[in-house]
């Protein structure tokens, strides 16, 4: 841009020069066309701005360090061709705030519309918005810019790259089978007691067929396990931090997600908790399978990491104790409040730090899939 206004008052300048030494009319002429152009442009760009329209695209899911592709549409709608729209876009990730920002232009016809794309990548997973920060209509060299409204955005996740793990689940100390509870709001996996009866639909388990039933009323019927309320499992994720490190945020997420993906292998429906720093609560959402848990990634990996009170603290204080059989809980470091956590269930704390937890590991952000391939909760 730079580069073009110095060429426009090179040749104003020249032709002025020239026009002076010459006494040539034509010269003048087009010296003062040099003077003219920018103020005409303006004008025209001007009654365009406020109709010019721009919306982005992007991936839905892309992987860690891998080169993804951006779109900015440009909509004209005008009979006045642009010669240059100027947009600044930001790429951010929400869960870390890792940053890019780049600038990209192109120019439109009339009525016409124009895909301008861009390349971006993340270096850690998470949820990144794009946005347009700002957009400005340009004349030729560049000189004024008339600003569009620049409200276009989107986001996509970025996967974590999930480990193979063996987790282990102990029963809870405090319970025996013989006092389980049963949950009356949904089926679970206990084939021994039943939930509730009802018509087969294709893909049911022939465990789950009733046979005496299905003989009696000539018609398949099956029955649907229960879920133990005492076998519910909940996992923790601690987003408190004084100095939030990217590394650090991001092996955190990637163990979180691995647990939760180990115990959807073992059929076990488990409840995800965090903190968020913007509403200062503790977040709950149920996990019933893989689809529950693809879906709750982009609102998991923009909880941005507090300051202030623990999240183990706003935990204790949103539940009742004995609510879960097991509680693993991920964090930074051993707050006062998370040994206290053990009140809601059997606790297991895999901590992202210094301190050694006692009922725990321990993992660091560079050899955190080996140190967490064998877990026993």
């Amino acid at each position: 841009m730079i580069g073009l206004k110095l060429l426009w008052l090179l040749l104003t300048a020249g032709l002025w020069l020239l026009s002076l030494m010459t006494a040539s009319t034509l010269l003048l002429g087009a010296a003062c066309c040099m003077i003219l152009l920018p103020l005409i442009v303006l004008t025209f760009n001007l009654a365009a701005a406020k109709r010019i329209k721009l919306s982005v695209r992007l991936p839905v899911n892309i992987r860690k360090g891998q080169e993804e592709t951006a779109e900015i549409t440009v909509e004209n709608p005008t009979r006045i061709p642009l010669c240059r729209l100027k947009c600044c876009v930001r790429f951010r990730n929400q869960l870390n705030g890792e940053e890019q920002v780049c600038r990209i232009s192109c120019g439109v016809l009339p009525k016409k519309t124009q895909t301008m794309s861009l390349t971006f990548r993340s270096a850690y997973c998470g949820r990144v918005r794009m946005e347009v920060l700002s957009a400005h209509l340009y004349d030729c060299f560049g000189l004024i810019g008339v600003p569009v409204k620049a409200d276009a955005h989107g986001a996509c996740v970025v996967q974590p790259d999930m480990f193979p793990q063996n987790l282990v689940i102990l029963p809870a100390a405090d319970r025996t089978e013989e006092a389980e509870d049963y949950s009356n709001e949904r089926p679970g996996y206990d084939l021994s007691e039943t939930f509730q009866i009802r018509e087969y639909v294709p893909g049911d388990s022939q465990r789950q067929i009733h046979w005496k039933l299905s003989q009696k009323f000539d018609r398949l019927i099956v029955r649907d396990p229960s879920l133990p309320i005492t076998r519910t499992a909940a996992v923790f994720w601690e987003r408190t931090e004084e100095h939030p490190a990217v590394r650090k945020t991001d092996a955190e997420a990637e163990a979180l997600v691995s647990v939760c993906r180990s115990l959807l292998s073992q059929s076990v429906q488990f409840t995800v908790c965090w903190n968020e720093a913007e509403s200062g609560r503790c977040m709950f959402q149920t996990i019933r399978d893989m689809d529950d848990l693809i879906g709750l990634l982009p609102r998991l990996f923009t909880a941005k990491a507090s300051q202030g009170e623990s999240g183990a603290s706003l935990l204790l204080q949103s539940t009742q104790a004995g609510c879960f059989s097991h509680l693993i809980c991920v964090t930074d470091q051993i707050y006062p409040q998370t040994q206290a956590l053990s009140s809601l269930g059997q606790l297991t704390i895999l901590t992202c730090g210094r301190d050694v937890p006692e009922n725990g590991i321990r993992f660091d952000e560079s050899d955190y899939a080996h140190q967490l391939a064998e877990l026993v909760v």
